[in-house]
């Protein structure tokens, strides 16, 4: 007489089941742990001008493969404009209760979370202003440059002077080494801007 052994091998094919599924848990990458995570910011690069002005300036950073960072360009790399300020529009801040509070300045700021060795260039433009159409001569921006690892440090700092809706002042280059230390440079003659806009009209 001939023993039904069907009821085995279902239970030896859901036991083989059960490991490779424990397998392949324990094995799989953990990107829902880790994705959307950015790695720590080496270097803070930022523009402030007076909170009470309604004149809208942009940080431009241009990284070694001459691609900008700015408010058409968020993101470049392991370059980020974390904050992008419209001026005297968007100085007022919103709290949890639903009061407001002006800003102590109007403040762009772009991270460089990574090494990237090579030539980097900073500037600022003004793009729109209403305070040189009421008699201000111009718009002074004050620059720095912070170093965060290991230490707190400040790099590079200088304050700049805007007279004209549209100008691009190039404020100072860096050459950045493999190991992430910068070396301050002169800026270039020619507007780090003009490169990345349209043929002029």
């Amino acid at each position: 007489m001939m023993r039904d052994r069907s009821s085995i091998w279902i239970g030896l094919a859901d036991l083989l089941l059960c490991i490779v599924s424990v397998v392949i848990v324990a094995v799989a990458p953990t990107h829902a742990k880790t994705d959307g995570i950015r790695p720590k910011a080496e270097y803070l690069i930022s523009a402030d001008w007076d909170v009470m002005l309604d004149s809208d300036v942009d940080l431009w950073l241009v990284n070694p493969s001459r691609k900008p960072i700015f408010y058409g360009s968020r993101q470049v790399g392991c370059a980020d404009l974390d904050h992008d300020s419209l001026g005297f529009q968007t100085s007022l801040i919103t709290l949890a209760n639903g009061s407001t509070v002006r800003a102590v300045s109007n403040k762009e700021v772009t991270s460089v979370r990574c090494f990237e060795p090579g030539h980097w260039d900073v500037g600022v433009n003004l793009y729109s202003d209403r305070e040189l159409a009421k008699g201000r001569k111009d718009i002074q921006v004050h620059v720095e440059i912070v170093g965060l690892n290991p230490e707190v440090r400040m790099m590079f700092a200088k304050d700049v002077f805007l007279d004209r809706v549209g100008e691009t002042v190039n404020v100072v280059s860096f050459d950045m080494d493999r190991d992430g230390k910068i070396t301050l440079a002169d800026p270039p003659l020619q507007a780090i801007t003009d490169a990345y806009r349209g043929p002029k009209q």
